[in-house]
Order: C-alpha cells, then structure tokens, then sequence
C-alpha cells in the first residue's frame, strides 16, 4: 500500500546513496592507483559528511488528534487505572507518542481495556517503565482507517499508588517516541493532549 511506501521510500534512498558511494569509491581507488602517493592523510569529502535531505515529506492536514487522561485518586499501596481517551480520531492509519508519569509517585502495572483494532500489549514499549516513559505505537494494518467516537478510551493504563501525599501527571510527550499520527489520507496529523492526574492520599 501507498502508506507503507511513504516509510519505506527513505530506506530505498539510503540504499541508493551506498551503492552510488560504493560505486565512486572503486572509481577513486582505481584512479589512485595511476598516481604517485603524496600523503597518507584522507580528509573526509564535506558533501558525504552532511546528512542528506529527506526524500519525501509527508502533506500536513488541518484535522488534529486530543487526547486526554483522566484524573484519578487513590491510597497509597493502591491500584488505580485511568483510561486514555480520545477526540478527533477520524480514519487514522497510525499513531505513535510516549505516556509519562512520575516514577517516584507511581510504578506501571499493565495496560488493559483497548479499543483500537491490532491494538494490544505488543504496541506499547514496556522496557522503561521503571523510568516513567512508555512509547506506543500502533498501526491499522488494515489499512482502511480507523474512527473512534468522542471520548470513548484507546486503553486503560494501570499504577500502583507509593508516595502518600504527592501526585504525578500522566501525560503524552515526544521523547523517546516522536509524536506522529498519519491519516487515511497519507497526511500527517497534529496532536494535542491533557494531562491527567493522579493524586495519592
């Protein structure tokens, strides 16, 4: 599909350029051969050194994805979930961001409740989680796009309560996972968010 071309089409650029390196390096070298040896120090072609411009950037559109986290309550030692929802979710084909909280107030303890097709617990990135960051990632590999109605959950995500008397936000951040959401029509999508927040008594 069109959608997967449009990742795709950077790592064919990439190929491109090696083999198009490759192939002026067997050149240099055989004209360097032809001539005497002068110094044995290489300086670095400036050109080769810059990275290259992205061969294709996807078309901005004016629709914009909110998310927003519900505020929550809880007792110290206590599990609370608080759910993800979601408002402009129309025809989307992907999504990605990282959900982040405090690691001192709060410890992850799992996810449950999704509410996107080939969402599961494989499109979030659990391996720092006892840092407070969570990418996610999710794609409709059907490839049909995808529309949520206002306010109803992407998923809910779980805590155990540790600090009584301290609260932490829960919130979506581009780092380490960039924020990008792409529509059905190839464009990218902006996204907007409110944080939650958890209070601990």
């Amino acid at each position: 599909m069109t959608i997967r071309l449009i990742f795709l089409l950077p790592v064919f650029f990439m190929l491109w350029s090696c083999q198009s390196d490759a192939s002026g390096s067997t050149a240099d070298q055989q004209s360097e051969t032809n001539q005497p040896a002068t110094s044995a120090t290489v300086v670095p072609d400036e050109k080769e050194a810059r990275p290259q411009p992205s061969l294709y950037q996807p078309p901005q559109s004016t629709e914009v994805l909110f998310l927003s986290i519900d505020d929550q309550t809880v007792a110290a030692g206590e599990t609370v979930c608080t759910p993800v929802r979601a408002r402009g979710f129309n025809s989307l084909l992907s999504m990605q961001y990282t959900v982040a909280w405090n690691p001192d107030v709060l410890t992850f303890k799992g996810l449950k409740d999704f509410g996107l097709p080939y969402l599961t617990i494989q499109n979030f990135g659990t391996t720092r989680v006892q840092e407070g960051v969570m990418p996610v990632a999710w794609i409709d590999n059907a490839l049909k796009g995808v529309t949520v109605s206002a306010g109803n959950p992407l998923y809910t995500v779980c805590f155990e309560a540790k600090a009584s008397g301290q609260s932490s936000p829960v919130q979506i951040i581009d780092q380490p996972t960039a924020i990008e959401v792409v529509n059905l029509g190839e464009k990218l999508v902006g996204l907007d968010s409110e944080p939650g927040t958890i209070a601990v008594q």
